[in-house]
């Protein structure tokens, strides 16, 4: 293929894929600003279960063991940091074997294996008047969402390694759409229905969209991986255990490449998973904190998500898809270097300025930082291994997504309110400062 059939089909196969992952980020990010007011409704005594009150007891037990009073207040704080955990814990255990899958029978055939999945989580949520069955919805979600490796195998199907910046850009670029419209819509359906408690109009919401999401990529998105490309499935059997294993995943056992190509992808997955255990700590439970120290509703902490994906689309789309893969490290380093002192903004903010130049600084390294690592490692992969390598890649990610937030949550325990993200993020500063060692 000429370089101009190229790069026409590479453009052809964005159109289609950037919306479908904003539509996607839409319904995922819906949720975000309504889990302070879905976890208190849980609480209330009409709608606790076993499984509430069993999480209670153990949360007591686990308080007097450290010492620490009990104080309800902060309950929330702490079970919302373990259904995001719970979340990426799935996503760990999921996202390498389904973008290994997708090596075998293909992009399209595990994008709609991840719509069905994920519909369906919808449509238990919308059924969720307990905290049980809300538990289930996030346990399905976590399994099946596998869209963000399995679009980033298709950025790599269809750029040349020279030109994958563009690509993980794009794909940056829907996820801050994504984040920056989704909370507004939940948001806005939880003050247009005050008396719906139970948040039926945003999962409706969500289920409309995926629907959407489905068709789009049922009847419009081409499959990027050609039948001669795919690997076998003994393969996949084969390397089962180096997909869910953290040992092999951090030496990326399950991506067959030379010693050398193995050695930069672990320096990378290393630097990407110290910087999402970091970030996911404050990511998830920035709408708890902002809802107990500045009493923020729905709408305000929507606002928040509003500010950064402002902030996060022209530095997505000026800065980072312009910027040549050589430079790609140079710019990781920028926004990794920002992160810190984000977090010691935020730790101390008393007032609503500070919180949000602590966001201004934290939407720099949202914007930069996993697209140029993501870019950096494709770079260095095989072309028969693009989607195991993405599944790995997007694995290491879950696996400190899943120890951030419920960390972070219980440092909230521990220490004082406004030190706990200073202590948290300070102790590896000096890692983050330093991602070529």
């Amino acid at each position: 293929m000429s370089a101009a059939g190229a790069s026409s089909g590479s453009s052809n196969v964005m159109r289609i894929l950037v919306p479908a992952l904003i539509i996607d980020m839409l319904a995922f990010t819906c949720i975000l600003p309504l889990f302070p007011s879905i976890l208190n409704f849980y609480a209330k005594s009409g709608h606790r279960d076993q499984l509430y009150d069993l999480s209670v007891s153990l949360l007591k037990s686990f308080q007097s063991a450290l010492g620490v009073p009990h104080n309800e207040r902060y309950n929330n704080v702490f079970f919302g940091g373990l259904l995001g955990s719970m979340f990426s814990a799935l996503q760990f255990l999921a996202s390498p074997t389904l973008g290994a899958l997708s090596d075998i029978y293909g992009r399209r055939t595990m994008l709609l294996l991840s719509c069905i999945g994920t519909l369906i989580s919808y449509i238990v949520w919308l059924r969720a008047e307990t905290f049980t069955v809300f538990v289930l919805s996030r346990i399905i979600g976590g399994l099946s969402k596998a869209n963000v490796n399995v679009a980033t195998a298709i950025v790599t199907d269809v750029y040349k390694s020279e030109d994958n910046p563009k690509g993980m850009a794009l794909i940056g670029i829907s996820y801050s759409v994504g984040f920056l419209i989704g909370p507004m819509f939940g948001a806005y359906f939880s003050t247009i229905a005050p008396k719906d408690a139970l948040h039926t109009t945003p999962a409706i919401f969500s289920i409309v969209l995926t629907c959407i999401h489905f068709l789009l990529v049922a009847f419009l998105l081409p499959e990027t991986l050609k039948y001669e490309e795919r690997r076998k499935s003994e393969d996949i059997v084969r390397k089962a255990n180096q997909l869910v294993s953290p040992l092999d995943l951090f030496r990326f056992s399950a991506v067959d490449a030379p010693t050398e190509k193995k050695h930069e992808m672990q320096k990378i997955g290393t630097i990407y998973f110290i910087y999402l255990f970091l970030y996911a700590g404050l990511e998830f439970t920035l709408p708890f904190l902002t809802h107990l120290r500045f009493n923020f509703n729905s709408m305000q902490q929507s606002k928040i998500y509003l500010f950064t994906g402002l902030l996060m689309l022209p530095i997505q789309g000026r800065i980072v898809r312009k910027t040549p893969m050589i430079k790609q490290k140079r710019v990781a380093e920028i926004g990794i270097m920002c992160i810190v002192p984000a977090f010691m903004v935020v730790a101390q903010a008393t007032n609503q300025y500070m919180l949000y130049f602590g966001l201004f600084l934290y939407a720099i390294a949202s914007a930069t930082v996993v697209s140029c690592l993501t870019s950096l490692v494709s770079a260095v992969h095989p072309s028969t291994d693009k989607g195991a390598l993405a599944g790995v890649f997007r694995s290491i990610g879950a696996l400190a997504r899943a120890l951030g937030p419920v960390i972070a949550s219980t440092c909230k325990y521990i220490l004082k309110e406004y030190i706990w993200y200073d202590w948290f993020y300070f102790d590896d500063s000096v890692l983050l400062s330093s991602p070529d060692e």
